[in-house]
């Protein structure tokens, strides 16, 4: 018959398998000849006996060879060779035909890429038998002469593809570590559970399962050595600045025209999910499928190098190389010159390019003649992420306001999704009945998911209070009002208006609000920050300030990194321990401080979002500092007006409270700051419960005798001048 191409790859693995069949055919055929009383069958395996001893003393092996059998079982063996040959034959003239008409079979393009010789696709079969046909695992237990052993021993293999014993001896090779079979990781040898340190030829052969699904032409998810992405998405679709859309194609189309010659793509950016999309968008761009590998992982495997070379030729993907987490790696640990150094290997073995997410390679890393490119990506601008918004939510919220999102929250899309996602499903907690959310919603969704990482250095307050609870000056109020202003309107200003083009540093806000304990500046942070639907953390200087050079600016570096995802309002307290007066330069520490705090203000002016600082003693601020902030609030002690609105303040509606209670009295005898009078309302709704239980009514002795325990605590006496007709009330 005239040969024909072969129609696809399991047709030809097919009939490569024809002849592992013949050779279990002539296998068996010498197994059943030299098998001969053994004893009783049922102990076939479990006992060896005085026959079967003979017959290995007498050099009858396995093998067989034609002199040691007899008649009628050589000629079947020679028989059966001469088919081997011809189906051989055959196979070699339809690969030579397939080759012709431009077909990629499977497991050809393997043994090219991997240099196998023809003995070694003939092991590479045995194994995959086992991995095709039950059939296979009974004829190995047979042959085997055990039946737990249901795949075939390295011994069991030469012996299927060698006819002398000089031959077996030599084809041990192919199973070595660096033989192609190992070294790619294409067949891996492993031992039973029962046959601890076994030597070679009892180890038994397992196919690789990438390897195997390669062969039946399975695109793999995940491999030993990465994960296999078919890009969906391309550029304009990319969640990104326009600026980075516009790079991204320029380099598509410079990746096109230079054909398949290496290059290095380097992308880095602060997130890394809208870097792999970029990865995905380039591949698809390419029209090639990536290999994602961890580098990290890779450098910890003995052939981990081998394997990613082996997948990413049989799947003619792009490599794309990452670190393991988003922590930042100690560059000179030796974990992390491991995987630097494995990464350039890659890197100087593929012939194609490979894309490097937040990796810096180092100079020189690229082999010779290969292309570098680096690409920031960054995430959408404001027009970008209001427009993505606008998509997201749609027309179902009538009060949303795409825009004062896209100045609040820089997300990337994928984020912009999730959190319209999450604004929906906290409406329907809320009204099953109608799941409808409010910018209410949108704005606890964002806080929900661009909460930062800041629990190490930060509290996370929950903002209570609204403008109409806390009580200044009508100047004080303007100006606290104005700080809320400008962060909501300031899009119209930067961006409308073109104030942002002028400005070189950071479009944030830092405030300074000084005065005594308890005049209200924690209170006026948390009205911003309800106002404005912000996050509120107050930063626990003790944890950020080190004694250690350089690790305060670590520090700080950190919790800036992480709020600017969410544009928090950062509060910092007691800021005077860090931003006091600069100390002469007497030695190196002293140096050091200065440093920490000019580090500190450089971040502040580059932080998108809201930065206060709260001092006691506004006196101990170096002057120099208050220049380089926006705004600076005195919190004055509160007179007599603002005292009796705060008490009155600190009672709610539903308090039990005595209508004889004088407020105009407590406000005018009294000069505590509203924290105290906090404290006195408080312990006040104690007292009378402890007194009466629920049904109890705050009456004025109440709040005397709370007013002698918040007195006491600050060292000073409750005078009986000072309680007028109120002189015998309390305790």
């Amino acid at each position: 018959m005239t040969p024909e191409p072969f129609r696809n790859s399991t047709e030809h693995i097919l009939a490569e398998l024809r002849r592992v069949d013949l050779m279990l055919r002539r296998a068996v055929l010498i197994a059943r000849n030299t098998r001969t009383a053994d004893g009783p069958e049922e102990f076939r395996g479990l006992v060896i006996t005085e026959e079967n001893v003979d017959r290995m003393l007498s050099n009858v092996d396995f093998l067989g060879e034609t002199w040691k059998m007899d008649a009628p079982t050589a000629a079947a063996a020679d028989a059966i060779d001469r088919e081997l040959e011809i189906l051989k034959e055959q196979t070699r003239q339809r690969l030579e035909l397939s080759a012709q008409s431009g077909k990629r079979l499977a497991l050809a393009h393997l043994s090219a890429v991997c240099g196998l010789s023809a003995a070694e696709v003939d092991l590479l079969l045995i194994a995959l038998a086992a991995e095709l046909e039950p059939r296979y695992e009974t004829l190995f237990a047979y042959l085997q002469n055990d039946v737990t052993r249901k795949r075939p021993s390295a011994d069991l293999a030469l012996n299927l593809i060698c006819r002398k014993e000089k031959e077996k001896l030599f084809a041990r090779g192919l199973l070595t570590a660096g033989a192609p079979l190992l070294h790619f990781r294409i067949v891996h040898l492993l031992e039973e559970s029962y046959d601890r340190g076994p030597t070679l030829l009892r180890r038994f052969l397992k196919l690789d399962e990438g390897v195997v699904r390669f062969l039946l032409g399975q695109t793999p998810t995940a491999l030993a050595s990465g994960e296999i992405v078919v890009p969906e998405v391309d550029i304009e679709r990319l969640a990104v600045s326009e600026v980075t859309r516009t790079q991204l194609r320029a380099l598509a189309s410079a990746i096109e025209r230079a054909g398949p010659s290496p290059a290095l793509i380097q992308l880095s950016g602060s997130d890394d999910a809208p870097l792999e999309q970029a990865a995905h968008a380039l591949g698809h761009a390419f029209g090639r499928a990536l290999l994602v590998v961890e580098v990290d992982r890779v450098a910890a495997e003995p052939d981990g190098i081998a394997a990613v070379e082996r997948d990413a030729a049989l799947w003619d993907t792009i490599l794309v190389l990452k670190r393991k987490g988003r922590v930042p790696q100690d560059a000179a640990s030796p974990d992390a010159l491991r995987a630097t150094e494995t990464a350039r290997t890659l890197l100087r073995q593929s012939s194609g390019p490979v894309i490097a997410l937040n990796f810096d390679l180092g100079q020189g890393a690229a082999r010779a003649g290969a292309t570098v490119w680096r690409v920031d990506i960054e995430p959408p601008d404001y027009e970008g992420r209001r427009d993505l918004w606008r998509e997201a939510l749609g027309e179902a919220i009538p009060d949303a306001d795409p825009e004062r999102l896209a100045d609040l929250f820089p997300f990337p899309g994928d984020r912009i999704r999730e959190t319209a996602a999450l604004a929906f499903s906290h409406a329907a907690l809320r009204d099953p009945s109608n799941p409808k959310p409010a910018m209410a919603d949108i704005l606890a969704a964002g806080r929900s998911v661009s909460t930062p990482n800041l629990q190490r250095y930060a509290v996370g307050l929950e903002p209570r209070y609204g403008w109409e609870d806390i009580v200044l000056p009508d100047d004080r109020m303007r100006q606290l009002k104005g700080i809320a202003a400008r962060i909501e309107h300031r899009r119209v200003v930067h961006r409308d208006w073109d104030f942002g083009a002028k400005m070189a540093r950071g479009r944030g806000l830092s405030v300074l609000f000084s005065g005594p304990t308890g005049t209200g500046k924690t209170m006026a942070a948390e009205v911003v920050a309800k106002a404005l639907g912000l996050q509120l953390f107050q930063i626990d200087l003790s944890t950020v300030v080190s004694k250690y050079i350089g690790e305060t600016e670590q520090n700080l570096s950190a919790i800036f990194k992480e709020a600017e995802a969410g544009q928090c309002l950062l509060f910092f307290d007691e800021a005077d321990a860090i931003f006091g007066k600069r100390t002469e330069v007497k030695d190196a520490h002293d140096r050091y401080a200065n440093i920490e705090v000019n580090y500190l203000l450089q971040r502040i002016e580059q932080y998108r979002g809201i930065v206060v600082l709260a001092t006691n003693f506004q006196k101990n601020i170096d002057e120099a500092f208050l220049r380089r902030l926006h705004e600076v609030i005195e919190f004055p002690f509160p007179d007599d007006a603002s005292r009796e609105h705060i008490w009155r303040l600190h009672f709610p509606a539903k308090a039990p409270l005595d209508p004889a209670v004088d407020f105009g009295f407590l406000a005018t005898q009294f000069k505590i700051s509203g924290g105290s009078i906090r404290n006195v309302a408080l312990n006040a709704a104690f007292l009378a419960v402890e007194e009466a239980g629920a049904k109890a009514t705050i009456t004025m002795e109440h709040i005397i005798e709370s007013l002698r325990g918040e007195y006491q605590k600050q060292g000073k006496l409750v005078m009986k001048t000072d309680l007028g007709r109120y002189a015998g009330a309390g305790k």
